[in-house]
Order: structure tokens, then C-alpha cells, then sequence
């Protein structure tokens, strides 16, 4: 264990924050809807200097999603990133990093030694933040009785990192983990490792599977979420990069269409360490099950900035539209078979 994987354990030790929960907070009972009520969260960075402040900032997402009536609320990736706001000296590291994206542009600035510096500060800190996220929203679960999606974090095995969401259940139980499949080239470079499984988790309002943002630039990645049975599929996202309209359509709108699922998005926004994010938050279904024709069951208005976008989803009438529809499930076996030989042999 090395000093800053100590300095961490410090700063995010669990009977820290077990007292600042415990203390802070009088347990609420639940405002439950009588359906499937969803909330996804869209935030901007806030970059903090105590556990508790962070622990704080989630609370009121949730109370507010509670208060609403939503049966699960999903966070964003990157959902730690605040965090390193308690490391030494990160004001001027945090400044440094901004001041060479500026002159640059984008984040090309950002060289081999700097990735290195940044992979060994998110090894040492990535036990100590998954422990206290994991036990911050365990603690919220249980007590609004609600499914929370933690966003994702780093998860550290052995020397490898991956990019990792957390799926917790309405009594506070850590239902499982889904690593990240397809990663960014940003991601390779400072060298995180790729997912191998695509997961599926049965709750109480439906089977879901939880990709994390690239994932669902890839029609493949809902294809296989599809055939595992799944109704819903929640997707993190973080993109870094300027806010386009069409450049979003290339996710999850356009998965959701093809694959005839619900689709929960949760956009984390802002810059850290050089690194500018935007998205809007929404949660989606096929065309024909949204009132506008659109697709879009409710979207954050702005891709900057707080909010939580909620809506109702009806998972009988999913099923009923997608055994009406022409031609959902339609393949091309001979083009598919020459596709897929191509493809993938080469992996």
C-alpha cells in the first residue's frame, strides 16, 4: 500500500462517513408511485473537499427522486470524479491540467507522462472511493427503499483498473458490477482494461443490463442486452467532448429504436483535470410508445449543469408494441454470417 492509497484510505474510511450519514440525516419514508417511475441524473462536476460534502451532494439527488416517486435513479460515469478535489496539492494540479487544454484547444495537450501521473493517482485512490460510493448509496437505497445505479467508478484488480458501475437494490444490497466493454481511446491511453460480459439483473420493475456510454455506439452491445431477456437498459455516460445533437443521436436513441427497450440515460457535465464533459440526461423508448413520435419519453433541456429528469414507463405495453411492430427482429443471415466472420475472427 502506498502513501497516497493511505492518505485515501484516511480520508474515506466508513465509520467517517457512517457518523456524518447517521448524524446527518433522519430516515424518510419513501414516496412510492404506484407504476415505474424512473430518474436519471444529470450533474455538473463539484469539485469537493470532504467525503461528507460528496456524500451531501448525492443525498439530494435521491431525496429529490423520493420525493418524486421514482422506483430507481441512476447516476452518471465517472460518478467519483469530485472526489479527487481531497487530493494533496489538487487545486494546482487541477489548474496546470486546465491551462493546457486551453492553449491546445483539446485534450491532445495532455501527454504520456501526465497520463501516467493521472493512472497512478486513480489506482492508489480507487478502493478507497469504491468502498465509500458503494456504502454512501447502499445506505440511500435502503433507506427511500429505491434501486439506485451508482454511476460508474474505477475498479481496481490486482494493478488493472476498469471503468465499473454498481447496481444496488431497494434494501441496500450490492447486486452486482458491470465493467465497461468498449473503452474510449482517452481510456486506452491512460490504461484502464475493457469489460469481456455483458450482465443482466432482475428487479422488481423489469430485467435490465447496465453498459457504460461507449458501449452503446455499438448496436451489438443492446442486441446481446435484448437477448438475454432485458426491458430496460441504463447507460452512464460521460462525453467528453463539444455538445452536437446528432453526434448524441449515435448512442442510445438510436439502440433503444433497434432494439424496442427503455433506455435510461445519466450525463455527468463540467471539467476536471483538462477534461471537459457535456450530455443531457433522458430516458427513451421506441418512437411508437412516445407521445411526440420522437422517442423520447423526457430529456434535460440544457447539457450543462443540475437536474433529474423522470418519467413513467410501461413495460406490458413495450412488449405489446414490440410484437406488433413489422419489422423488429428482421435479419440478413447471409450478409450477418459474412459480418460477423469478419468482425470478430479477427479479435
Amino acid at each position: 500500500m502506498d502513501i497516497f492509497e493511505v492518505y485515501f484510505n484516511h480520508k474515506l474510511n466508513i465509520k467517517r462517513i457512517n457518523k456524518h450519514l447517521n448524524k446527518s440525516h433522519i430516515r424518510e419514508k419513501a414516496n412510492k408511485f404506484d407504476g415505474i417511475r424512473a430518474g436519471c441524473v444529470q450533474r455538473e462536476i463539484k469539485i469537493v473537499k470532504s467525503i461528507e460534502e460528496y456524500a451531501d451532494m448525492l443525498h439530494r439527488f435521491i431525496k429529490e427522486g423520493s420525493e418524486k416517486g421514482c422506483d430507481i435513479i441512476v447516476f452518471p460515469e465517472y460518478n467519483f470524479l469530485d472526489l479527487v478535489g481531497i487530493f494533496p496539492f489538487f487545486d494546482k494540479i487541477n489548474k496546470s491540467f486546465n491551462k493546457k487544454d486551453s492553449n491546445e484547444n483539446e485534450n491532445t495537450a495532455i501527454n504520456n507522462k501526465d497520463n501516467e501521473l493521472i493512472y497512478s493517482i486513480l489506482l492508489s485512490a480507487s478502493e478507497p472511493i469504491q468502498r465509500a460510493i458503494e456504502y454512501i448509496l447502499s445506505f440511500y437505497a435502503k433507506m427511500y427503499s429505491v434501486y439506485i445505479y451508482s454511476g460508474s467508478y474505477l475498479l481496481r484488480e490486482g494493478d488493472y483498473l476498469y471503468n465499473c458501475g454498481t447496481l444496488i437494490s431497494r434494501n441496500g444490497e450490492i447486486l452486482g458490477r458491470q465493467k465497461k466493454l468498449h473503452l474510449t481511446d482517452y481510456e486506452e491511453k491512460i490504461g484502464l482494461k475493457k469489460g469481456d460480459e455483458l450482465l443482466a439483473f432482475d428487479l422488481d420493475i423489469g430485467r435490465v443490463a447496465c453498459p457504460i456510454c461507449m458501449d452503446a455506439t455499438y448496436f451489438e452491445t443492446f442486441k446481446i442486452a435484448r437477448n438475454l431477456g432485458c426491458n430496460i437498459i441504463i447507460l452512464p455516460i460521460a462525453n467528453n467532448e463539444k455538445y452536437n445533437t446528432y453526434r448524441a443521436l449515435r448512442g442510445i436513441w438510436s439502440r433503444v429504436q433497434e432494439s424496442f427497450v427503455y433506455g435510461f440515460k445519466s450525463s455527468l457535465n463540467g471539467e476536471v483535470l483538462g477534461i471537459k464533459f457535456t450530455g443531457k440526461s433522458g430516458i427513451f423508448a421506441p418512437i411508437s410508445l412516445t407521445e411526440r413520435k420522437d422517442g423520447i419519453v423526457s430529456i434535460s433541456k440544457n447539457y450543462y449543469g443540475n437536474s433529474l429528469v423522470v418519467a413513467d414507463i410501461d413495460i406490458k405495453r413495450l412488449e405489446f408494441e414490440r410484437e406488433r411492430a413489422q419489422y423488429f427482429g428482421d435479419t440478413n443471415e447471409i450478409f450477418e454470417k459474412d459480418y460477423y466472420s469478419k468482425t470478430y475472427n479477427r479479435i
